[in-house]
């Protein structure tokens, strides 16, 4: 007689995955909840063999598993078509805004990016995850290991003081129960957000990450969105010693980031909702939070996604971004950020004499950050799109070239790169756009290209050539007030200089490669191409932080498409050595990027492929940040 189960044992499927069985025919409970194919015969499937079969097995049904996951969100998300936001005369006025905040947000299947003239924003609401029947068991030790305990739901919910706030509380009042998500909070505070922006480091002037916290106490999406991103990122973090979390604690982990995913949706719904509510009388402050609340959830989305729908979040945060300044600019000066700030409320009466430059209110300082970071996207996501940054207007008021002594933002404080570097990858992207408009309209001119490669050229020598003497210059001797105030006022108390010096580097060297691509094509042997490759690939080797390693995900990214055969290991074991964390962001999607250009090199015809192809080689245009 054939091997078999026992009677009463479960079905194959439970046992593969070691659950108990309720063994209920044709289908288990535990099959029926998961919607996967419940293996109830009484043969031996051939792929329980303990081997590799069985492996294949297990890993189907956890890939079933959490696709089922993700189709049953958007069931749920499908089920109640409420507006997000209509950009129309009776709800707030956004004369520019034109495109479509889809219903289909993290889907894996992404549609082409939806021309800006063709849309109006909205987004249905969401019912948030109820937990199911069949909760896995966990004991108290692995209890231990998650950044929430479903014990602790018995508690009462602790109300946050609404005070003055940098953010709008709930209309309800934003309740948060206090065992059961404080810790999601504070690794949130503590690890992610520190994870995701290293180079982060506000001064004392700027009051620090004060904003930060005001926003998650008191702002119920950007509360979610917190809790998410910490439980996505908690399940990847190797605990050591053992302590890694068991597969029973990781469904757990996945079932909350899906959870809280809904409440965001649902939460940013409901606040742009009471914005249409006042119509024109909307104030600054609100469409500036609206804006800020959009950008975090396209973050959350690029972070935990592989594939997914990032231009329905980054273009009506961009069409937010140049209604606010276009609406608050001074006279006929460009607007800038300073002009801006000035605008918000301020703690402070008016006329009060001070000697001392004034702190930022968390208002101001949140700002500054969202549009320093708004900036950045929007120069990478050019990259991806082939189109001239959407925001390339404000670089000449808000972004300082090379040689200015002073600027509005510092992107170098949020993302690591100096502002220069920046600044001429958004304008290779728009002279990428000027050669493909170019040869379409067949008035194509290889001398009006050089021409105009020529200043983005010169502007990253120089770059690089005032880095590099900065970089060996002496530094002058401090007194102890001079340390103490340097402490205080300048971002350098976690971040090494030199360690962003290198960071810069390494996005003018991609500037480099991609300004040579735009010029004379896919040229993998080129002794320029090699040259930048070679540098930004030692200079990857050399650094240490993961979290710094994550934020360079597009220059490596470039750097290794143009790789020669003999260079890819390098470049997978630079990348490689984030590990699991390589999934919490878009390292993992480099990676993936790369590997494809790789097998397809053969086949690459260098005078039509380009960078945006390379970033699209997956089936949709990537965002790398």
């Amino acid at each position: 007689m054939a091997p078999g189960r026992k009677q009463g044992a479960g079905c194959w499927t439970c046992r593969l995955r070691r659950k108990r069985c309720d063994s209920v025919q044709p289908i288990c409970g535990n099959c029926q909840n998961l919607e996967i194919t419940c293996y109830s015969v009484e043969a031996k499937p051939p792929w329980m063999d303990g081997g590799a079969a069985q492996k294949q097995m297990s890993e189907m049904i956890k890939g079933t598993i959490k696709q089922n996951a993700i189709l049953r969100r958007e069931r749920r998300t499908q089920g109640d078509q409420g507006s997000f936001f209509a950009l129309e005369e009776d709800c707030v006025s956004y004369p520019n805004a034109v495109t479509t905040f889809s219903s289909t947000c993290g889907r894996d299947n992404v549609d082409k990016h939806v021309p800006p003239a063709e849309s109006t924003i909205s987004i249905p609401s969401a019912n948030p995850v109820r937990p199911t029947a069949t909760q896995p068991s966990i004991n108290q030790a692995e209890a231990s290991l998650l950044p929430f305990t479903s014990a602790s739901s018995t508690s009462g919910p602790v109300i946050l003081p609404s005070g003055s706030s940098s953010v709008p509380s709930s209309p309800a009042g934003f309740a948060i129960p206090i065992n059961a998500e404080l810790g999601s909070v504070m690794i949130y505070l503590d690890y992610v957000f520190p994870f995701l922006f290293p180079f982060y480091q506000p001064s004392l002037l700027e009051t620090g990450r004060q904003w930060l916290l005001g926003l998650l106490c008191q702002n119920e999406a950007s509360f979610h969105i917190a809790a998410s991103l910490s439980a996505y990122f908690f399940s990847l973090v190797p605990q050591g010693n053992g302590r890694d979390m068991h597969d029973d604690c990781k469904a757990l982990v996945r079932d909350k980031l899906m959870e809280q995913m809904d409440m965001t949706f649902k939460s940013i719904q409901s606040t742009v909702s009471a914005a249409s509510r006042h119509g024109a009388q909307s104030s600054l402050l609100d469409r500036i939070r609206i804006m800020e609340e959009i950008t975090q959830l396209l973050i959350v989305e690029v972070t935990v996604r592989r594939h997914v729908q990032w231009t329905v979040h980054l273009t009506p945060a961009l069409v937010l971004f140049d209604e606010i300044f276009q609406s608050h600019s001074t006279g006929h000066s460009k607007p800038s950020l300073p002009a801006l700030m000035s605008a918000l409320p301020s703690p402070f009466p008016m006329g009060t004499p001070h000697h001392k430059p004034l702190p930022n209110t968390a208002d101001q300082s949140a700002l500054v950050f969202f549009v320093s970071l708004l900036l950045f996207i929007d120069i990478i996501a050019s990259t991806s799109l082939c189109t001239s940054p959407v925001l390339q207007n404000y670089h000449d008021s808000n972004l300082a070239f090379h040689g200015e002594t002073t600027c509005c933002v510092e992107l170098e404080n949020v993302v690591g790169c100096q502002n220069w570097a920046l600044v001429a990858i958004g304008n290779i992207s728009a002279l990428c756009a000027w050669k493909r408009d170019a040869k379409h309209n067949g008035n194509f001119s290889i001398d009006d290209l050089v021409k105009l490669a020529g200043p983005i050229s010169q502007a990253l020598e120089a770059g690089l050539t005032t880095l590099n003497t900065g970089a060996t210059r002496s530094q002058p001797k401090k007194t102890s007030g001079s340390r103490l105030e340097a402490y205080y006022s300048w971002h350098i108390r976690a971040i090494n200089c030199i360690s962003t010096a290198d960071v810069t580097r390494i996005w003018a060297y991609a500037a480099k490669i991609y300004l040579f691509v735009c010029l004379w094509g896919w040229q993998v042997y080129s002794t320029d191409i090699q040259a930048s490759v070679n540098k930004i690939l030692c200079l990857s080797q050399n650094i240490e932080s993961p979290a710094q390693l994550r934020s360079l995900s597009w220059p490596i990214c470039v750097a290794g498409c143009l790789a020669i055969s003999s260079q890819e290991n390098d470049f997978r074991c630079v990348l490689g050595s984030m590990g699991q964390l390589g999934e919490f962001g878009t390292v993992s999607n480099a990676l993936h990027i790369m590997e494809a250009v790789w097998t397809s090199r053969a086949t690459i015809d260098g005078n039509v492929w380009d960078l945006a192809s390379c970033l699209s080689i997956l089936g949709s245009a990537t965002l790398l940040l």
